[in-house]
């Protein structure tokens, strides 16, 4: 009796084992012509029925090689608005950049002899006056950092002397990597809050920057006010930065076999359509990647 209950024991062992098993996804991919004219839609037909499809157009943030990408080639670009108001002094604010500074806000590592700031002011228009002056295009290509952090910083200075301290208003702020295609713009800083700033009073700390939801102000002293100065800081910025890619789901599990699917294309050109099929439980996950090549003509 109990060889009997043993076997039957490994039977039902054997058994459930038997149901962790996942099928290989089994399925074809055509397409109803190599190539389209721009606007019309291309279509796709499906043989076999796999748990998943996964699709991948080929077109800009739709590409299967870079589903995982979180760095890409590209010139980062920073773009930001200033308002100057009051006062006469010169050269009050300055745009900085280190590509060693720790993260450690305060006065002491700001100035620390292991950090390292660039004053990249030259490579950007600020206000003379006027709201809103936009920075143009500041390139900083030459501080991709090989996917370590940087910190942009805006760093205020008041004099003492018969007129009043210099306020400074910067209203947006962005820094994005603009890939090597010339169109695709992946976000470091996306916004202003995208930033993450730190403010680091330091001389006379009544005069310092002020992050709000929609600007960053520091506001100077009257005449004869105590010399001042103030950094505001990012976050750690990867200036390489990119957004995996993303496939659109065509199927799900609990979705019945589908037979076609179509996406219209933006632009003419060359494309390589992926779908990704696959057989996944909580035990294991199989995969069959089919491409199909697609052309759009002018």
């Amino acid at each position: 009796m109990k060889k009997l209950l043993y076997i039957l024991a490994g039977t039902f062992v054997a058994a459930s084992c038997n149901t962790k098993d996942v099928p290989a996804p089994e399925f074809s991919v055509t397409s109803k012509s190599a190539a389209y004219a721009l606007g019309d839609t291309s279509f796709f037909s499906f043989t076999g029925n796999p748990y998943n499809i996964t699709f991948y157009a080929g077109d800009s943030s739709h590409q299967y090689e870079f589903r995982k990408r979180t760095s890409a080639k590209g010139t980062p670009q920073l773009q930001f608005t200033s308002y100057m108001q009051t006062g006469s002094q010169t050269n009050s604010l300055a745009l900085m950049i280190s590509t060693d500074f720790p993260g450690v806000y305060d006065s002491a590592t700001i100035y620390s002899p292991n950090t390292h700031w660039t004053n990249i002011t030259g490579k950007a228009t600020l206000s003379a006056g006027t709201n809103n002056t936009p920075s143009g295009i500041v390139d900083l290509s030459e501080f991709v950092n090989d996917g370590k952090p940087v910190y942009i910083a805006f760093k205020y200075t008041g004099i003492k002397s018969t007129s009043a301290q210099r306020t400074w208003t910067i209203p947006t702020f962005t820094v994005t990597n603009l890939l090597e295609d010339n169109w695709t713009k992946m976000p470091v800083a996306a916004d202003l809050a995208g930033a993450s700033w730190a403010v680091v009073p330091m001389k006379n700390p009544a005069v310092k920057w002020v992050v709000s939801a929609t600007n960053l102000k520091v506001t100077g002293g009257a005449a004869q006010s105590e010399e001042a100065e103030s950094w505001v800081i990012t976050k750690g910025l990867i200036l390489n930065r990119a957004i995996p890619d993303a496939g659109t789901s065509l199927k799900n599990i609990s979705s019945n076999a589908i037979t076609s699917s179509f996406y219209i294309y933006k632009g003419a050109g060359n494309y390589k359509a992926t779908f990704e099929a696959a057989n996944t439980t909580v035990y294991e996950s199989k995969t069959n990647v089919k491409e199909v090549q697609v052309t759009i003509t002018p």
